[in-house]
């Protein structure tokens, strides 16, 4: 396969005004604002924490990874960051209680939070 070669200034610049045409006559749509992580964050763990405790959050947490997992990026079948993010959750809960039993079993009723950053590290990493 030959390699592409770079576009010059004059090619960038059409294809930004094309860009920016298709935009204005509605045949594409028009660029999304970039995400603030930090801000978003902090909102949904500022809404998490101030949410109303019973019991039914867990079917909304189920049905949330659930719709996480299957979210793929647009018009494609590969999976979004997103669902990577999701599959994270589950693994490490699982990796987590896999830890706690095994502290169980060994007798072990105190442990370093570094032992048990060390046992999810390769999921975090991944």
């Amino acid at each position: 396969m030959a390699k592409s070669r770079r576009l010059t200034m004059r090619e960038k610049k059409l294809n930004a005004e094309l860009k920016k045409k298709w935009q204005e006559e509605g045949i594409i749509p028009p660029d999304k604002p970039k995400l603030d992580r930090k801000r978003f964050i902090q909102e949904a763990m500022d809404g998490w924490n101030s949410r109303e405790p019973d019991a039914i959050w867990d079917i909304y947490i189920y049905r949330a990874i659930s719709i996480m997992l299957g979210h793929s990026e647009r018009r494609s079948l590969r999976r979004s960051l997103e669902a990577v993010g999701a599959a994270k959750i589950l693994k490490t809960a699982m990796r987590l209680r896999e830890f706690h039993e095994k502290n169980r079993a060994e007798g072990k009723t105190e442990y370093r939070m570094m032992d048990e950053y060390d046992y999810i590290k390769d999921i975090l990493d991944a």
